[in-house]
């Protein structure tokens, strides 16, 4: 628990780190304001010791000044204090959300196939908000207690040790029931904060895919799934204010029992002459100034047992381990690659007990056009993935131009190992933008080429602004088919040496999948290409067909096209 304490603000140390001018700058105005409140219950004891009995009228607009250039020099560095504080909580949520961005970017497939995008988006939004409170709101308020405590604490001892002296022994009590208290918040904010990203996920996926929940009829078992996440959510958040309720009640008890006890001690003092009135109403005053932000600090210790869950979520994407790395002596692939391809005794799964691939050894020349064929989930897809590096190899090697693929960078694979899947994912941008995407330095020339090669000339014409119409949400104003072609030229513009065509045609019409892989047979003469398909003409268009089954090859056919004509 200690250590995992200790890494926590490690972690939190090295967000707040860029930004400690800010925030020193913002303590050393707090300092002030503190010091400043410690102005407010002297003038009074002046007015009723002095003053008011002695009848100096004269000196009552110096003591109304005084009052109130003190207020106003605490607004001013409290306005100041929290300005500086605003900054630096901006500055750090701009930079801690960029720098999650770009290590969820690095993490693997793996990573991401396996965590629900809702829960991402929660942890990247809420969680990172909620560290933004600790270091702007809940790190500032502590320092500030902590600077009132001591400042007053040592002005009450000045002003009478002895009735100071009934303040002290509630200050150990105070303590022992924030410590009862830590666990059970903890808890408590932990459970909130994953209930939260449950929920948040749920929605996520279910609005879109909402089209496909309402062809299926299950409106109303989703609604009962997301009042049932929405009902643990609630009970969470209860319990929590619970718990946050009850301790600020027996934290308020023991203020009252400090409060208390000053005013009866020190009016049997003013009785006996042992004390001024005046000093009464300071250190009541004093007394007031001591307790009541320790009061707040029921809210504080939430928030930060709050800010604490969120760290904790943060620090398990940082700490996420699935990233593929280029190795330190990784090389660059060399621009004329040839494209071949070859897995040697390559084992893979994305379940430890369950294996996708076995053993497999499969070797594809440059410029050969190889499909994959085989029911669903014998590892075809398997394959592209892991030549593109989607995925690393749990066994064996998956070589390029006979380099295994983790010694190759990933920049420069990826810039010729271009995979298109089934389900293509388009931008909601214009279609120009959408092509350009991989290759922003293309010319409109060479957008024409590869629209006449995906057959997107109909789709040009027909759209309202042509190339810079824009496409809606995940390219949703497109159909399925019309995505497909897309993203076929989006990859085609990239101008790759091995290109990966997974499923890619299959929400095309037989005709218009003929026309087109026909289309492609000059432009991908010297590219290396694998298709994955379950239809025959793309396996009559391949060079070879190789059968899987169980994760092994099966069988393989260079002759496929004349033994389905014979």
């Amino acid at each position: 628990m200690l250590n995992e304490r200790h890494s926590e603000i490690r972690w939190l140390a090295a967000q707040v780190r860029p930004f400690l001018r800010l925030h020193v700058g913002s303590y050393v105005c707090i300092v002030i304001a503190s010091i400043l409140v410690l102005v407010d219950p002297l003038i009074v004891r002046l007015l009723i010791d002095d003053v008011i009995p002695q009848r100096r009228v004269a000196w009552l607009p110096l003591v109304a000044a005084a009052f109130f250039l003190t207020y106003a020099g605490r607004l001013g560095f409290d306005s100041l204090a929290a300005m500086l504080n605003f900054r630096a909580v901006q500055k750090m949520t701009f930079r801690s959300r960029l720098s999650l961005l770009r290590h969820l970017q690095r993490l693997s497939a793996e990573y991401h196939d396996n965590r629900p995008l809702g829960d991402t988006l929660h942890r990247l939004q809420v969680d990172v908000d909620q560290v933004g409170t600790l270091s702007g709101e809940v790190i500032p308020s502590a320092l500030r207690m902590a600077t009132v405590f001591t400042l007053v604490m040592t002005t009450m001892l000045v002003l009478n040790y002895r009735l100071t002296a009934i303040v002290i022994p509630l200050i150990p009590v105070f303590i022992l029931v924030r410590r009862r208290f830590h666990d059970r918040l903890r808890r408590a904010s932990d459970t909130v904060q994953e209930q939260s990203g449950k929920m948040i996920g749920f929605l996520e996926e279910h609005l879109s895919s909402i089209v496909q929940v309402q062809l299926l009829s299950c409106e109303q078992r989703e609604a009962r799934r997301f009042a049932r996440l929405s009902a643990d959510a609630v009970r969470a958040q209860i319990k929590r204010r619970g718990t946050e309720l009850f301790f600020s009640s027996v934290l308020y008890l023991i203020i009252v029992t400090g409060m208390a006890g000053v005013l009866c001690y020190g009016s049997y003092q003013v009785m006996t002459g042992a004390m001024t009135a005046g000093s009464l109403v300071a250190f009541y005053g004093y007394t007031l100034q001591l307790f009541m932000p320790l009061y707040g600090v029921v809210d504080i210790y939430s928030k930060l047992q709050r800010a604490g869950a969120s760290v904790r979520r943060l620090m398990e994407i940082t700490e996420a381990k699935m990233i593929l790395r280029d190795r330190p002596e990784a090389l660059a692939l060399v621009a004329n690659a040839s494209g071949s391809v070859e897995l040697k005794d390559v084992s893979f799964s994305y379940h430890e007990d369950r294996p996708v691939l076995s053993g497999l050894s499969l070797r594809i020349n440059p410029g050969e056009r190889v499909a994959l064929a085989g029911i669903s989930g014998n590892g075809k897809s398997t394959i592209g993935r892991l030549v593109a590096r989607l995925y690393d190899a749990r066994a064996g090697t998956v070589l390029v131009e006979g380099s295994d693929v983790r010694d190759i960078t990933l920049k420069s694979l990826r810039s010729s190992v271009i995979f298109v899947p089934q389900d293509p994912v388009l931008f909601d941008v214009t279609l120009r933008e959408n092509l350009l995407y991989g290759n922003a330095e293309a010319s409109q020339d060479e957008l024409e080429k590869v629209a006449q090669l995906a057959q997107l000339e109909n789709l040009v014409s027909r759209l309202p602004r042509g190339w810079d119409e824009p496409l809606g949400p995940r390219g949703g104003r497109l159909s399925g088919g019309e995505r497909q072609r897309v993203a076929l030229a989006r990859a085609l513009l990239q101008r790759p040496r091995i290109l990966i065509l997974d499923e890619c045609t299959s929400a095309l019409d037989a005709l218009t999948e003929t026309r087109l892989l026909s289309g492609l047979d000059g432009y991908l003469q010297n590219v290396t290409t694998i298709i994955i398909s379950h239809r025959p003409y793309p396996m009559k268009w391949a060079d070879r067909v190789v059968f899987m089954d169980c994760g092994q090859i099966s069988e393989q056919s260079a002759d496929y096209a004349d033994s389905e004509s014979a």
